[in-house]
């Protein structure tokens, strides 16, 4: 059977065309688009030595990803490749690519160059994260024609049109096979080409990258702007003070700032489903665990039923999140009956501390019980610790006494290795991230292999353990998609009756706009980063903000 992937829709179809033929995309580029960002991460232009924040920051602008993006909804879409199907036996993927396509040199881009870029991806020298995961995955590549790549795979590999989507990683950046082969890497790394709608000028480390805008068509959109640099500031005061003056037009700023953004004249641009804290127990199934509190499924239900999530958002996040879906779900998460786990949420995740208070008494607590809580940020997200803190309060009014112990995140993460000795029997913070794919993140929380290993390990796999990894199995195994959703479906039901990894708020990226300087423009759906939008981003007379 063929699996074909649902890559263009109608709505985007008529967008592109909106974009070839209207006034405003025919108008040649002026002026200079300036972000201002906490990192630059390596700060090279190499994709294959940075990780996704770089990435999606600043070489998104210059290179096309194999998959792209679903612009309207968020989650995969179009790329370099328009289409791509399964085979038959499920062991190789065919990657049609767009026609016209051509790098900053002129050279085309062709079927060579995805072989090319996925090698070298894959190769002793590649950095990137999902290199390994790549190079088990993947058998051999081929090319079947110029625009035309076979990717021939170890197994079943369904995620993997995913994994080389910049809505998920950066694995799936095209680079330009003769030009690296003709100059070199360490030549291409100075002066690096791309096929993205920006072209690299300049690099200064420590301190910005600039582009500029391609003076031809792009599939992506052709930028309205001439100039776009990408400015490292790494306080957050002085980003939000360049917005506030004009000097920059976009900074990037957390929650914490917001209210001091909006009463500064500026615009507060959020970028949906880019996060989900949650709370999770550690080492629950262990035997020293039995008879913990947080052992029984119920009382750990209690707990989030004590939460009041609304409040969380109004007056933790400053009204900018959402309330939450099922673990590492999110409005674009594929193979996924998304509007029927909405209204489940809806409801389970409601505030509720009457009833927690009285499925303590049920399970033996009416007084409540004693609750060790790690309360810790990953990075880039320290908002959760207010969260942490929040959610602490609220529990003690249904009289959990609970003892805190605040972690920076490098001194937490060495936590989870190994047998986890200082988190059994604990509850502590954790977090989600806005990917489209589901399964990869539900494996590395409850497969009894992995680093998490919420349900048991492989020598402790009891029923609910046992239950995940058929499920699993099922999911990344079944091509069908009607059957996918329904096992993916099934696999996040039974996580989720745990309550074992809860949600507690969907995040989103927050950025800082100065009117003045930039037009109303619309993020990409769980793309944190802005990588991918700047060709998108008008200026203030082409798209005003409306009030």
């Amino acid at each position: 059977m063929v699996f074909r992937s649902r890559v263009l829709a109608p709505a985007m179809t008529a967008c592109a065309a909106l974009l070839a033929t209207s006034p405003v995309a025919a108008q040649e580029p002026k002026g200079t688009l300036v972000f201002a960002v906490d990192s630059l991460a390596a700060q090279t232009l190499d994709p294959i030595l940075e990780q996704r924040p770089g990435n999606a920051v600043y070489q998104a602008a210059m290179y096309d990803s194999l998959v792209g993006f679903n612009i309207e909804r968020g989650g995969i879409g179009p790329g370099v490749a328009e289409s791509w199907t399964i085979a038959d036996d499920g062991l190789a993927w065919t990657f049609k690519l767009r026609a016209g396509q051509k790098w900053h040199n002129g050279d085309p881009l062709t079927a060579h160059d995805v072989k090319f870029s996925l090698e070298r991806v894959m190769s002793p020298a590649s950095q990137a994260a999902a290199a390994a995961s790549l190079r088990r995955s993947i058998k051999s590549i081929e090319v079947v024609d110029d625009l035309t790549v076979r990717v021939n795979t170890n197994g079943t590999q369904i995620g993997l049109p995913a994994s080389l989507s910049r809505a998920v990683a950066p694995e799936g950046s095209i680079m330009p096979k003769a030009y690296i082969e003709k100059v070199g890497d360490e030549e291409f790394r100075k002066k690096p080409i791309g096929s993205g709608p920006w072209k690299f000028v300049r690099n200064v480390p420590g301190d910005r990258i600039e582009f500029e805008a391609v003076d031809h068509a792009h599939w992506r959109g052709r930028p309205k702007f001439k100039n776009l640099h990408v400015l490292l500031v790494p306080e957050e005061a002085t980003r939000v003070a360049m917005a506030r003056t004009g000097e920059a037009g976009i900074a990037a700023i957390t929650p914490e700032t917001i209210e001091g953004v909006v009463k500064a004249g500026l615009e507060v641009l959020t970028v949906p489903g880019t996060t989900a804290p949650v709370f999770q127990f550690w080492g629950t199934w262990r035997e020293g665990s039995k008879d913990s509190p947080l052992a029984k499924k119920r009382v750990r239900q209690a707990l989030s039923l004590a939460l009041d999530r609304k409040q969380i958002i109004q007056h933790v996040m400053a009204g900018k999140a959402a309330m939450p879906r099922p673990f590492s779900t999110f409005s674009f998460t594929d193979s996924l009956s998304v509007d029927r786990w909405k209204t489940w949420s809806e409801e389970n995740f409601r505030y509720d501390p009457e009833l927690a208070k009285k499925i303590l008494a049920e399970e033996g607590y009416p007084n409540g019980f004693e609750l060790k809580f790690a309360n810790t940020a990953l990075p880039g997200t320290q908002f959760m610790v207010a969260v942490g803190t929040a959610m602490v309060d609220m529990w003690t009014k249904i009289g959990i006494k609970v003892t805190v112990k605040h972690y920076e995140w490098g001194a937490f993460s060495p936590l989870v290795r190994g047998d986890q000795p200082h988190l059994t029997g604990w509850a502590s913070m954790y977090r989600t991230v806005g990917r489209p794919d589901a399964p990869w993140r539900y494996n590395a929380a409850f497969s009894p292999d992995s680093g998490e290993r919420l349900f048991g390990d492989k020598d402790n796999c009891g029923e609910v353990c046992t239950k995940f990894v058929e499920l699993y199995s099922g999911v990344i195994n079944e091509r069908d998609p009607k059957k996918r959703t329904e096992l993916n479906d099934a696999m996040v039901e039974h996580v989720a009756n745990q309550w074992m990894s809860i949600p507690i708020i969907e995040g989103m990226g927050y950025y800082a706009i100065n009117a003045k300087k930039v037009g109303q423009f619309a993020a990409i759906a769980g793309r944190h980063e802005l990588g991918d939008v700047f060709e998108r981003v008008p200026h203030p007379d082409q798209s005003p903000w409306k009030k």
